[in-house]
């Protein structure tokens, strides 16, 4: 019995002065076949629609899958199709197949993306293979129409970071017929002139390219956040959608080809990546929850228990008071009938007026109308002040044609702007105010409770809890109680978290985070100060500290993302001391005091801001 020996490695030298034959041996379980009897089995191609579906991947004749390429070629599928032309379908049985939906354009930049890339000189400075790299990502793809406005977006962008410059107003001519800019003192060489338009302007491209090259994390919070508001592309629901995909597939390039290669870049773009891909999430949804809120709760208790806003209160100014001027009568024009000659008539034809100009109160003298449209005895009632006296606001005026025919043509009334319809519609001042009744039934909600602090401010998602299981109460618990579960088993809550305190500065220039603000409205004990270190007063609300829970409608618990923020007026819920008062229930011994829980609602929504929100800096 023969024992297989382990054959040496070959030496480098063995390697190079290798020859065949001789030939190695053949493996165990391996066939060698010569290339005379060799077939080639090419690929499966799925001809009918079960082989279709069956077909997971794609394998060739063995059975062996496939390894796509990266790079994707138009007659990939050219086969495919052709035995697809070929097969007919039954003349008794047709199939209509659903077009394909067209693809967006960035799904078609996608299928491509990884690898447009291109090779960058280091040696190059750090602004200038921006610029290069700028011009290589907008010609090395296809752009989509004009009319989806992506290229526009894409120059508010580079003028955003400095990579496009905003050309100036044209300048007025001087006194010798040259231009403002052109007209340049020869003796300005002793430093004493002024800097010109074209020096400010390269002055600002070049700050804005600082700013991007040193913090581009910074400087994609500010775009996404406050200069998107500026600019008004935020209330622009398809520019909220492409500007972050644009910009996103713009910092993948920088990375992928390595544009910075250097740590202290590279490490800050892929920073400003995950600022931006928030955005790609945050700013549709925006539109999203603008869309769904205030919700049928807060509507409802808002018809409840009325507005919570103060009216405003319109005074004069104290210097010029109404009473103290004296303004001379208006003199009323004089009309002189006889300077105004009357218009032609031609009996033979259409009438035509040869002035322009009517007598309008002649025209409204001609018909006498008594008090509120009773018309004088003997005179037509087809044509009054209010309208036909035949019939009332409720019935519409209907004749038929005898009587349209017997009718003076020159009085004719103007056609009915009323018609089934209009009559049938309901009109805005009939619309009842929402209610909770379709949401919550028959409640005691309206005798139990009532309107608490009114609070207007910018908070902070932190997280939405579900609607609660439902749970047996006490025998003697107040109905208070009661309708308060009732409450945290309908609706989900949303708790938020006040915004981070900003410096007063930034309040005082407009900023759009609106501090914490009691209205005038508001009912119940505020403690103002959110640096009190000390015991905080009991059952005071603390707009700087506390958290709040929004009672929502539970569909909506999708549309909610951890971090974004809401400007609204916000209206606590609480236990009305009357009612609770009157309905207490005598309590027997001594236990411990159950903590009640404070609900609130949304009255009206000022704005939705993204998690990363920051306002503009401004330069000193």
């Amino acid at each position: 019995m023969e024992i297989d020996r382990a054959e040496p490695a070959l030496t480098l030298e063995a390697a190079q002065m290798l020859r065949f034959p001789p030939f190695p041996t053949v493996p165990d379980g391996v066939e060698l076949i010569s290339f005379l009897s060799f077939r080639p089995s090419g690929i499966c191609v799925p001809i009918d629609d079960d082989d279709e579906d069956r077909a997971t991947e794609e394998i060739d004749g063995l059975g062996i899958p496939t390894i796509a390429l990266r790079a994707k070629h138009a007659t990939d599928n050219a086969e495919r199709k052709k035995k697809k032309k070929k097969k007919k379908v039954g003349g008794s049985q047709q199939v209509q197949v659903a077009p394909e939906k067209p693809k967006t354009w960035w799904e078609v930049w996608e299928e491509l993306e990884d690898i447009r890339r291109n090779p960058y000189d280091r040696n190059m400075a750090a602004p200038d293979r921006l610029y290069q790299a700028g011009g290589d990502f907008k010609n090395g793809r296809t752009w989509p129409a004009a009319s989806l406005g992506v290229q526009h977006v894409w120059d508010i962008f580079r003028l955003y970071i400095g990579l496009l410059q905003q050309s100036p107003a044209p300048k007025e001519a001087t006194q010798d017929g040259a231009a403002g800019s052109d007209n340049v003192d020869s003796d300005s060489d002793d430093g004493n002139d002024a800097p010109t338009d074209d020096k400010i302007e390269d002055q600002v491209e070049d700050n804005r390219l600082e700013i991007f090259l040193n913090d581009p994390e910074l400087s994609m919070k500010l775009f996404f956040s406050s200069h998107f508001r500026e600019r008004g592309l935020i209330w622009s629901e398809p520019r909220c959608v492409a500007t972050p995909i644009l910009v996103s597939f713009f910092l993948r390039y920088l990375i992928r080809s390595r544009v910075f290669p250097e740590p202290e870049y590279d490490r800050l773009i892929r920073r400003a990546l995950e600022i931006v891909e928030l955005a790609r999430v945050e700013l549709p949804n925006s539109w999203k929850m603008g869309r769904a809120l205030p919700d049928a709760f807060s509507d409802g208790c808002k018809g409840l228990w009325g507005s919570m806003q103060p009216m405003p209160i319109w005074t004069l100014p104290a210097d010029s008071p109404s009473d103290s001027i004296d303004e001379p009568d208006m003199k009323r024009p004089k009309l002189d009938d006889t300077e105004s000659p009357e218009p032609e008539i031609c009996l033979d034809g259409p009438a035509v007026l040869e002035n322009p100009y009517v007598d309008i109160a002649a025209e409204l003298n001609s018909v006498p109308v008594s008090e509120w449209g009773a018309t004088e005895a003997g005179q037509d009632t087809t044509m009054e002040g209010w309208g036909p006296a035949k019939d009332s606001w409720d019935n519409i005026a209907t004749h038929s044609a005898d009587e349209d025919k017997d009718k003076d043509t020159a009085h004719e009334p103007a056609p009915e702007i009323w018609d089934a319809s209009t009559a049938e519609a309901p009109a805005t001042w009939d619309l009842e105010p929402p209610t909770l009744l379709p949401l919550m039934g028959p409640t005691a909600l309206p005798q139990t409770h009532t309107t608490g602090v009114v609070e207007q401010s910018t908070r902070r998602i932190v997280r939405v809890d579900p609607p609660r299981l439902p749970r047996l109460l006490a025998q003697n618990a107040p109905p208070a109680e009661a309708v308060e579960e009732d409450l945290a088993c309908r609706f989900a809550r949303l708790i938020l978290a006040p915004w981070d305190r900003l410096d007063q500065r930034i309040y005082e220039a407009g900023s759009d985070v609106l501090p914490p603000s009691v209205l005038s409205t508001s009912r119940g004990q505020v403690v103002m100060d959110e640096e009190e270190d000390g015991e905080p007063t009991p059952g005071a609300h603390r707009p700087w500290k506390d958290e709040i829970a929004v009672l929502v409608n539970p569909n909506l618990t999708d549309i909610f993302i951890k971090g974004m923020g809401f400007g609204a007026i916000w209206v606590e819920i609480v236990r009305d001391k009357e009612a609770e008062d009157s309905s207490a229930a005598p309590k027997k011994g001594k236990g411990k005091k159950k903590e009640v829980p404070k609900y609130w609602y949304m009255e009206q929504l000022v704005h939705q801001i993204p998690s990363f929100y920051i306002d503009k800096i401004e330069e000193d």
